[in-house]
């Protein structure tokens, strides 16, 4: 590997040499330490390469043995820089190249949040917009100790902040503080209500006095646990006061949705055709120099992209590789029978997304429309789940109920 490094940057030359007198030749040439490789034997001479040095010594051995030497080619570093040299656009044009790499990686070209989780990031992008970070600054122009100070004191949710400069992205990583835990105020007297109408299953009081018992009907805003705690005592005279009333009420509730489905439809089938559109990225907005000739009706899937680097920095220039995968659109139908069957599932899906794991669904009654062009269906879920929910006393008497009456379209 080393001496092909070597004779690349030196210089080497391919050589034939042709006689009766090889032997002697390459007797002599050995003598004299010529280096030849690539060796290949042809009719009576011999083609092969050597060193610019070698390439004299040759010439003197062939000449004391009488053979033909001819020079076919030359090749390394020296040779193509003499091909190249009197190119002066090639050579300029490589100058303003660097020139403009230099430039431009003086500048931040994308700014990445990362650690944030309750923090919004447009909030931390304005807020380092403020303090002189942001795509298109000069970097020699951001103060790195400055963004950080800056945004811990603004943001009192963080605990750890450093921002760090990649070539030509900078890097905001953060650590949020943990989130305080809820806090109970057991002072305020509060009610535990109804969140929607339903029919009571179980009710448990930590605190408070229950006002209904399980197998009771109740509307959406009636107080279920009050807050408002009476007794007294043996020769003494009654008391009252009040609490923050706490516990679970698990009740059987009921929602409706309707959804419709068409009984015609336009469905995508690939047709195996793929092309790659080739994008040139600067800085965070991309030119698509190459763009194939017909983009409608393809699905697009980015297969790889990359910026030029050198080491640590970072140059504001790639290059992204996009897939086209090419589809027609196909005119189908669907019988009665399977749009109830979508129906079915799409209605049974929503309720469990409504849901969220925080109750159960019981059963769904659904009663279905069939239209000349589609079917509709309306269902009546039946649910059991938790419908708790605090009202500090004095605030608003009126309570909406989210769960009466609720009709969802697709």
């Amino acid at each position: 590997m080393f001496p092909a490094l070597w004779y690349y940057f030196s210089g080497y030359v391919m050589i034939r040499v042709s006689g009766f007198s090889m032997e002697r030749f390459l007797n002599m040439a050995s003598y004299r330490n010529v280096y030849f490789w690539d060796v290949d034997s042809r009719g009576t001479g011999f083609t092969m390469k050597t060193s610019l040095a070698g390439l004299r010594e040759a010439e003197y051995c062939a000449a004391k043995t009488g053979c033909t030497l001819e020079v076919l080619a030359r090749g390394g570093l020296p040779a193509r820089y003499r091909r190249f040299r009197k190119r002066e656009a090639l050579w300029a044009g490589a100058v303003c190249f660097a020139l403009v790499l230099y430039v431009l990686s003086g500048f931040v070209w994308s700014l990445e949040i990362e650690g944030n989780e309750r923090l919004e990031e447009e909030s931390l992008r304005s807020a380092c917009a403020q303090m002189g970070l942001y795509p298109g600054a000069w970097k020699n122009n951001v103060d790195m100790d400055a963004v950080t100070e800056g945004l811990l004191a603004q943001f009192h949710d963080l605990s750890w902040v450093s921002v760090g400069m990649d070539g030509t992205k900078a890097t905001v990583r953060l650590t949020e503080t943990i989130e305080a835990p809820e806090v109970v105020e057991k002072e305020t007297p509060s009610d535990i209500v109804a969140a929607k109408d339903g029919l009571v299953l179980s009710i448990s009081a930590e605190r408070g006095v229950p006002l209904v018992k399980a197998g009771d009907v109740v509307k959406a805003g009636q107080v279920l646990i009050s807050s408002q705690i009476t007794g007294e005592t043996e020769g003494e005279t009654p008391y009252a006061a009040q609490t923050a009333a706490a516990g679970s009420v698990t009740a059987r509730t009921w929602m409706e949705w309707s959804m419709e489905l068409p009984l015609s439809y336009t469905q995508k089938e690939y047709t195996g055709e793929e092309k790659v559109d080739h994008i040139l990225l600067l800085g965070d907005a991309a030119v698509d120099l190459i763009r194939p000739s017909a983009e409608e009706n393809c699905h697009k899937e980015v297969i790889s992209e990359g910026y030029l680097s050198l080491g640590d920095v970072r140059f504001p220039v790639g290059w992204r590789k996009v897939r086209l995968r090419y589809y027609r659109e196909t005119e189908k139908s669907r019988t009665v029978e399977e749009a109830k069957t979508e129906l079915e599932s799409s209605l049974r899906q929503k309720a469990e997304d409504y849901l969220r794991g925080q109750g159960v669904l019981e059963d769904m009654n659904i009663q279905y429309e069939i239209y000349a062009d589609c079917v509709r269906a309306v269902a009546t879920a039946e649910m059991t789940e938790e419908i708790a929910e605090t009202k500090e006393k004095g605030a608003d008497a009126g309570n909406e109920s989210s769960g009466e009456n609720i009709t969802a379209g697709e």
